[in-house]
């Protein structure tokens, strides 16, 4: 599944570069908060939490109606002290509303996952502010004694853009 990341990122590379050729294209840095909720039951496991509160450093860039956003979000105390680092890519259609797909790896106590995670996201940008609310399709076997690798979450963010 790693080898599935690398090939969905080298598949939009010519898409990000057209994005950042274009005439009228915008880019810009952001900052926000993260909350996840799990919807799986996975048991009882001392040190996870069903609900996490991440933080996210962006970089957005694309013309108008097409956008491209790369993120890393880091969580910490995702599973006991250890924390959690996703980078993802993300493409999105729309400008003031908008929705999109992203893809990204997870990486916990210095493993990456085996498999990729998806995400459907849709939002509304108002001004310096971007809210949105996903869904995480997400299966981490590295995550401990849990009953279920199956950790899909729903999720909802704020992010301020300069």
């Amino acid at each position: 599944m790693k080898r599935l990341f690398l090939i969905t990122l080298l598949a939009i590379s010519p898409f990000l570069f057209l994005a950042t050729t274009a005439t009228d294209s915008q880019a810009g840095l952001g900052l926000g908060i993260h909350y996840w909720k799990t919807l799986e039951d996975i048991g009882d496991s001392d040190g996870f939490d069903t609900a996490s509160l991440g933080y996210l450093g962006v970089f957005s860039f694309g013309p108008a109606l097409l956008n491209f956003e790369i993120d890393v979000e880091y969580v910490p105390n995702y599973w006991g002290d250890s924390g959690l680092l996703q980078p993802s890519a993300y493409v999105f259609i729309g400008h003031y509303i908008y929705g999109g797909l992203g893809v990204g790896i997870s990486y916990l106590d210095g493993e990456m996952a085996d498999d990729p995670f998806f995400d459907l996201r849709a939002g509304v940008k108002l001004s310096f502010f971007d809210l949105f609310a996903s869904y995480r399709f997400l299966s981490f076997e590295e995550v401990g004694d849990l009953e279920s690798d199956d950790l899909n979450s729903l999720t909802f963010g704020a992010l301020i853009k300069f």
